[in-house]
């Protein structure tokens, strides 16, 4: 997978100074993985998380590589063979999205917007590619705490917080963009995420439990 990594480090938070200097840290921790754990290898959107990892822990590189372990171990099934973790969040993002931003989730699907088109640019990335890097650093510890239900809670906090641009975009084109491109430049605090991230975890929480006590 060297040459895989490789090349996606080049598109990896390309706009962001800071992060070039760091590119033989990320790949080290990638390389790693992928010989230790040749099941599931190295895959797209890993990079992003190596990459947040290595930023949030610019002088400890062991603690980087631990924490992109834990990543990997909690979130593996966003990667892996059929991707299971992923076709399970879908399901509760889809639920949540209709109880609690109904107009927004009736907008998306009259617009041709199904989840699959948008989340797993979100997701396997660990929202590397949505959010502005710091706000990414800054949500990773809840993400880690919650494992699935942190990664419901902040994409439900990031439609929330984008409800009213996302309202007035009109047509797939235009609404896929601001989500899967436009949205990782805009101004969005990383704390504030968080803390709407956390509000949300209640509800998620929630859903799970009585979908699971059927």
């Amino acid at each position: 997978p060297i040459e895989a990594i490789r090349n996606d480090l080049e598109r990896t938070f390309a706009d962001m100074p800071m992060v070039a200097p760091r590119k033989p840290q990320i790949s080290r921790i990638l390389q790693l993985y992928a010989t230790e754990n040749p099941d599931v290898g190295y895959t797209q959107g890993m990079n992003y998380v190596a990459a947040t990892m290595v930023l949030k822990y610019p002088d400890r590189e062991d603690l980087a590589r631990q924490r992109f372990g834990e990543a990997m171990l909690q979130f593996s099934g966003l990667w892996s063979d059929g991707f299971p973790l992923l076709t399970f969040g879908v399901q509760f993002f889809a639920l949540l999205a209709e109880r609690h931003l109904g107009a927004l989730w009736g907008h998306l699907l009259r617009s041709g917007v199904e989840p699959l088109s948008y989340l797993p640019n979100g997701w396997l990335s660990l929202f590397g590619k949505w959010l502005p890097l710091p706000a990414v650093m800054e949500a990773m510890d809840l993400i880690l705490e919650c494992g699935i239900c942190g990664v419901l809670a902040v994409t439900l906090a990031f439609f929330q917080m984008q409800q009213t641009r996302l309202l007035s975009a009109r047509g797939m084109e235009e609404l896929l963009e601001l989500i899967n491109q436009d949205s990782r430049t805009s101004p969005l605090d990383g704390e504030v995420v968080t803390k709407c991230a956390r509000r949300w975890l209640p509800l998620v929480e929630e859903a799970m439990g009585s979908t699971s006590a059927r």
